[in-house]
């Protein structure tokens, strides 16, 4: 019971352990709510996908539809718990995580609006949004740069570039199932 070894393992659990759970604890009480929020926002644009998709008429396959939706909910549960510990660690809390976070949404948003729009013809330019944030313009949406973003197609056209997405994704699996 005197040996050094076990009095510097229950110094350090007893003092270590209690200040981990308390800043555990503040990190949760900030995460919960963008965990469900950015659960919300992938399934939103898992269903904006499946909209396009139907719309456009191209196969839908649940395996791609799970694999891509999960993976976007790990990697943003990974960016909610990053956004929270740091935000805790910095002592910013909610604020740091809330900014994060909405970052994150605003590009599902992006997403999504796409995903809406694409049916009917309309491809939003994402280099063209980037571009007009860039140079700073008040208003990037204004009368003279609506060309620059927004850029009317062919419905036809459209679903023929995703149906060659799909096709190029369908050999890809296949040579990389040839090599195994």
């Amino acid at each position: 019971m005197t040996d050094p070894k076990y009095i510097v393992v229950q110094l350090t659990s007893g003092t270590i352990i209690p200040l981990l759970l308390t800043f555990l604890g503040d990190a949760v009480e900030v995460m919960i709510p963008w965990f469900i929020a950015m659960f919300t926002t992938v399934l939103a644009d898992l269903t904006a996908g499946l909209w396009k998709s139907y719309k456009l008429k191209i196969p839908i396959r649940f395996s791609k539809a799970c694999r891509e939706t999960m993976g976007k909910m790990i990697v943003y549960f990974a960016f909610v718990l990053m956004a929270g510990t740091v935000g805790v660690a910095a002592n910013e809390g909610a604020e740091w995580t809330k900014w994060l976070c909405l970052f994150i949404i605003l590009i599902e948003v992006g997403s999504m609006i796409s995903n809406l729009l694409k049916p009917h013809g309309i491809n939003i330019s994402m280099n063209a949004i980037i571009k007009a944030i860039l140079t700073h313009s008040a208003l990037p949406f204004s009368c003279g740069n609506i060309d620059e973003l927004i850029e009317k197609e062919d419905v036809n056209q459209i679903r023929e570039e995703e149906l060659e997405k799909d096709r190029e994704e369908q050999a890809w699996k296949e040579r990389k199932s040839s090599k195994n």
